[in-house]
């Protein structure tokens, strides 16, 4: 009896885990979370603090929605367990610390900024054109789950675009 209730409380997946996958989402979290640290750095560094507070959190804001699709991919197709997905979707999240540290501790070129920005970006439509649109396509089959669809990107992708009404550029200050 005891076996069986050990059992219920620890969490087993017997589904093999696709590695090529899991690997994609979590280095290009890690890079993502990596750009989205520099830009907050760069943020605080350079412009004002209701600007820089602006960026952190529309940041914020487009993580919650990033992160919940890492997880949903890394438990229902990469193979991984919650606790697992969770574990080391939070390792990979640490790497934004490490974009925040190293911006504030050097100087950063704007093209090693932009570069940062398209590895980053790149890795993300790599994933959404060859691992997740194939899956939405088996899986919608009539006009309301494509208008649902359709309303989820435009929750992610509007606050993305509100925050060019005001598009500046922050200026290091004179000394």
């Amino acid at each position: 009896m005891s076996c069986v209730l050990l059992s219920n409380l620890v969490e087993v997946k017997t589904e093999t885990i696709n590695k090529s996958l899991a690997l994609s989402i979590l280095l290009g979290d890690a890079l993502h979370n990596f750009c989205d640290g520099v830009f907050i750095g760069v943020a605080f560094s350079l412009c004002d603090t209701a600007t820089a507070l602006t960026i952190m959190a529309v940041t914020l804001y487009h993580e919650i929605a990033q992160e919940l699709a890492d997880f949903f991919l890394l438990t229902r197709h990469a193979g991984f367990t919650k606790t697992r997905a969770l574990l080391y979707n939070f390792l990979s999240g640490l790497s934004v610390m490490l974009g925040g540290i190293i911006v504030l501790s050097t100087e950063m070129s704007e093209m090693s900024i932009g570069v940062l920005l398209a590895l980053a970006s790149g890795v993300y439509l790599h994933i959404a054109a060859c691992e997740c649109m194939p899956r939405v396509i088996n899986i919608v089959s009539n006009s309301s789950e494509r208008l649902l669809l359709l309303v989820m990107f435009a929750v992610g992708a509007v606050p993305i675009s509100l925050t060019l009404l005001n598009h500046t550029h922050c200026e290091a200050h004179s000394h």
